[in-house]
């Protein structure tokens, strides 16, 4: 399961995009999953990001921040939906913007909002379930939706977010 062929036919590792423009989140997230069974590839920006996703086949799951200076979280979801619609993309976020967070789900095709900062476990375990159960359209599962406070629903987004501006 945590392997992915070349067109070359090499094998290689399956691996986690994490896109912050905070070296120290990306550095607790490689510390969170050092112990998983998929590689993790940092970017400290979405433009970096989308380099990545160009050139590396193994990516198979995205998590992003929201807000990053030049593209957002959204935007740059949006562009990786576009180019990789089979990939998971998940979001995290330190703010309450409700736009951002809607438009990162309707357009960017979030799996998951998930508030930083973040619950170990419950963040390892939507990663594990998106990166091996999932694809880019959430698996058929519904949207997991956690509060800004770590309160995690599996049912319709909160209905400010089921509003259009």
């Amino acid at each position: 399961m945590g392997e992915v062929k070349s067109s070359e036919g090499l094998t290689a590792q399956l691996c986690l995009l994490c896109v912050d423009d905070e070296v120290n989140i990306l550095n607790a997230l490689k510390r969170l999953f050092r112990r998983e069974p998929f590689g993790v590839v940092t970017a400290t920006s979405g433009e970096e990001g989308l380099f990545i996703l160009r050139h590396n086949p193994s990516i198979g799951m995205i998590l992003s921040d929201q807000r990053m200076p030049g593209l957002s979280g959204s935007a740059f979801l949006e562009v990786a939906k576009a180019l990789f619609p089979h990939i998971p993309r998940m979001i995290l976020t330190g703010y309450a913007d409700i736009q951002s967070e809607h438009r990162s789900v309707v357009h960017g095709g979030a799996c998951s909002l998930l508030a930083k900062p973040w619950d170990d476990q419950e963040l390892l375990r939507a990663v594990r379930s998106r990166m091996y159960g999932g694809n880019g359209e959430c698996g058929g599962e519904e949207r997991d939706w956690h509060g800004i406070h770590g309160t995690r629903q599996t049912a319709d987004p909160p209905e400010q977010l089921q509003r259009e501006g």
